[in-house]
């Protein structure tokens, strides 16, 4: 019985451990599984016309500004660049009243720093005070993926004229779960969490998914819409049969959801 009992206690030793190193891993390493950069230096993106590079307070973007009455915040994904994105104002937007402004998240091109949520919402505040010193009528926040987490934050934190959020969240953490990586949420530092930061958003709420999205299941948007639902938000999704996670920007379905979603 002392020899099983010794094994016992080694065992159990053994397992929280293992359990304490997957935590570390888990914690110290989400950053690199989350955030997909292009290192690419946003000096180096090929601009059409009208579009220029933002620079402020050491955030970066990408600015497509023609003195409009309205200004559209657009928030990228999880991988690539501002650049991928450098005709959303001049070929979509321009011709329905809006400038655009393309926000390049810390540590991504060409930034030094490491990505993480905590660098996004400062990069937001410094964004919310450039656009403070603006004379726009109307401004509203579009998130794709990842990027409806900082959409989300900017109307939580500065207000929005309208939020559109295309394959949309209910939490990162929420995600993670569902695709079996189970582990305490205390752990998530990177939590990305939209219902919590639209609980108090008065805005008109549009969210737009693809029906064969594997990536972010549709399932997690319904969930969105149902917790908003309850809050009394003002909230519509629209779920696009046939399409996955990488379809839902091209053209003209995209032009024709532009044309009846944002024109004041």
């Amino acid at each position: 019985m002392p020899d099983f009992m010794k094994f016992l206690r080694g065992l159990i030793f053994l397992g929280v451990v293992t359990f304490g190193l997957a935590a570390a891993a888990a914690y110290f390493g989400q950053g690199k599984m989350l955030y997909k950069p292009d290192a690419r230096l946003l000096s180096d993106c090929n601009l059409p016309t009208g579009v220029e590079i933002w620079n402020e307070d050491g955030e970066q973007g990408l600015l497509s500004a023609a003195g409009r009455d309205n200004l559209l915040l657009f928030f990228q994904g999880n991988s690539g660049s501002a650049c991928n994105w450098r005709f959303l104002g001049v070929n979509h937007l321009a011709t329905h009243g809006y400038d655009v402004l393309v926000l390049e998240y810390p540590g991504y091109g060409g930034d030094r720093r490491t990505p993480g949520k905590q660098k996004i919402e400062i990069a937001l505040g410094v964004l919310a005070v450039w656009v403070a010193k603006q004379d726009y009528t109307r401004v509203s926040v579009m998130g794709y993926s990842l990027g409806t987490g900082a959409a989300s934050i900017y109307a939580r934190d500065n207000g929005a004229a309208q939020v559109v959020l295309f394959a949309p969240f209910d939490s990162i953490y929420n995600v993670a779960v569902s695709q079996g990586l189970k582990f305490p949420r205390a752990l998530l530092r990177e939590d990305f969490d939209n219902v919590a930061a639209l609980t108090d958003v008065t805005a008109p709420i549009t969210i737009v998914h693809g029906e064969d999205d594997l990536v972010i299941p549709a399932e997690h948007s319904e969930n969105l819409l149902r917790e908003l639902e309850i809050l009394g938000r003002d909230v519509r999704r629209e779920v696009r049969a046939g399409v996955g996670h990488n379809g839902l920007f091209e053209s003209p379905a995209f032009d024709d959801f532009l044309r009846y979603t944002l024109i004041p």
